[in-house]
């Protein structure tokens, strides 16, 4: 074991080889080119860049940074090599633990490095660069970290198998959770909430999202989460809440949603085309306080709904329509959503839930089940979020 004070730089070391950062402040930036390196933060260590480039580079298989705090990162803000607190460079199986970084630049940057590892990291960051980043890597882990203040917090591209669980993003400029190109992924336990467009799996297939919950992301545009062009995406056990739109499916086939709480949305799921078409299969789903269950912006959909439970389901024998003839126009004419909450609209959606005859039965759910109400009611803000729910319709045909 090696230990160091600051303002020591980092000597050559052994494969292997344990070094002990006792408390101060460090000069950077630094490089670890050696395999198997174990590099331990004691409480009050920093690591400071100078304002020069990243902090760390770990450029060696089976590096180990535990409890390491990194400031003041270079400006360089390119989107694929910002200047981040903390390098992966085909570091195959390293690991990242405890890492500290507040008003960087970019935060962990991991390319090339399959088996990669970072958990329990706290970073915030300047809006002009992705926060936790993984390019080109297979395998990864990214578990229980809290991430705010970026670009995009938590960006995935073309990756297998990597798994994203128990992370917190918020505040972005951009996305929350972005994912793209990837095979397999599994998405559990995070929580996206307050980002400046949502959350966001596009080009990717077979991907698993469990128990997650996307939240609060009101305004144009916005979405808890987008599917966009994703092949048999599974979404199970999770929760979309208070956004302007809880999912929007975007050319995506053979989707299964199963067991997913919609709650105080403008609109619950929407079905918007670009090029191709959309195919959901959606079974032991809850809609509850939502302004509109269920939009479709396109004509090829195939859904199916199946033993889901709604707020405006009734005990009666005869199919619920999650969906009505004026929603299907909002889709389309964004501006009548104005319209949703008046007495006129009501009436009318209110003789649709009851009267067979005038059901849309393509989108019927045969073996629904009423749900209670959300104890509170619909809040004054809702009214315009039924508005803002569907302007994303004008812009998706754009």
């Amino acid at each position: 074991m090696l230990i160091l004070h600051p303002p020591a730089p980092p000597p050559p070391l052994l494969p292997g080889q344990t070094v002990v950062l006792e408390a101060g402040v460090y000069r950077g930036p630094w490089e670890i080119s050696t395999p198997g390196v174990r590099l331990v933060a004691r409480p009050g260590a920093v690591l400071d860049a100078g304002g020069r480039g990243s902090g760390l580079l770990l450029s060696a298989p089976g590096i180990v940074v535990e409890g390491l705090e990194v400031r003041n990162v270079g400006p360089g803000d390119d989107f694929y090599e910002p200047d981040a607190a903390l390098v992966m460079y085909r570091c195959a199986g390293c690991v990242a633990r405890g890492l500290r970084a507040k008003g960087v630049t970019g935060g962990i940057r991991i390319e090339q490095s399959n088996g990669a590892r970072v958990e329990s990291s706290t970073i915030s960051g300047t809006g002009v660069a992705p926060g936790l980043q993984t390019y080109r890597s297979d395998d990864v882990a990214l578990l229980n970290n809290r991430i705010s203040g970026f670009l995009d917090n938590l960006y995935v591209e073309y990756g297998e198998r990597v798994v994203v669980e128990g992370n917190r993003v918020e505040a972005g400029e951009r996305y929350g959770l972005h994912l793209m190109f990837t095979y397999q992924a599994q998405v559990r336990g995070n929580h996206s909430q307050r980002n400046r467009v949502g959350s966001a799996l596009m080009h990717g297939a077979e991907n698993q999202v469990e128990g997650n919950t996307f939240a609060q992301e009101v305004g144009p545009l916005r979405y808890g989460l987008l599917l966009q062009e994703e092949w048999k995406t599974v979404l199970k056990n999770n929760r979309f809440v208070q956004s302007t739109v809880g999912l929007l499916s975007l050319d995506s086939r053979d989707t299964r949603l199963d067991g997913n709480r919609f709650e105080n949305n403008g609109t619950a799921l929407l079905f918007a085309r670009d090029t191709d078409q959309n195919t959901l299969f959606a079974t032991g789903n809850t809609f509850v306080g939502n302004l509109h269950d269920l939009a479709v912006d396109d004509p090829k959909a195939r859904v199916r709904l199946r033993g889901n439970a709604f707020d405006r389901a009734y005990p009666l024998p005869i199919p619920h329509l999650p969906s009505s003839s004026f929603a299907l126009l909002a889709a389309r004419q964004p501006d009548l959503s104005l319209l949703a909450l008046s007495p006129g609209v009501v009436l009318w959606e209110a003789a649709e839930a009851r009267v067979p005859g005038l059901r849309m039965l393509a989108l019927a759910d045969l073996e629904a089940r009423p749900a209670a109400r959300p104890t509170a009611g619909i809040a004054p803000g809702f009214v315009g979020l039924a508005f803002l729910s569907l302007l994303g319709g004008l812009w998706l045909r754009s």
